[in-house]
């Protein structure tokens, strides 16, 4: 399992970051949760231009969301659609999974404001 250091999102970030996307977007995919995670790291310089030095000598490689960070994404996810906060599918075109739609405002509210 991969490290997370300080400037990492740890999984309460990670569940502010999507409670706060949710709020402005009630009828959204996965893809596009991943997307605001993915911009989070980049914007903490985690995602492009990461430079690590092995034995002497440097390596430049652009990061992309860890296994980890999908991990703690989708923990989130299975939280949120565990307590009914959201739901599989936002229409008659896309009933299921990636897609997803807030069922339950005032929880969301709640969240959003705890956030």
């Amino acid at each position: 399992m991969q490290h997370h250091n300080q400037m990492d999102l740890s999984k309460e970030d990670i569940f502010k970051l999507i409670v706060r996307h949710l709020s402005v977007f009630p009828l959204t995919s996965i893809g596009a949760i991943r997307e605001v995670i993915g911009s989070s790291l980049k914007q903490r310089g985690l995602i492009s231009g990461v430079t690590e030095h092995f034995s002497g000598s440097a390596a430049i490689y652009n990061r992309n969301i860890t296994d980890e960070d999908i991990r703690l994404m989708n923990d989130c996810i299975y939280d949120l659609l565990n307590s009914q906060i959201i739901m599989p599918g936002n229409n008659g075109d896309y009933k299921d999974l990636p897609w997803i739609h807030v069922s339950d405002e005032e929880k969301l509210k709640h969240l959003f404001d705890q956030a």
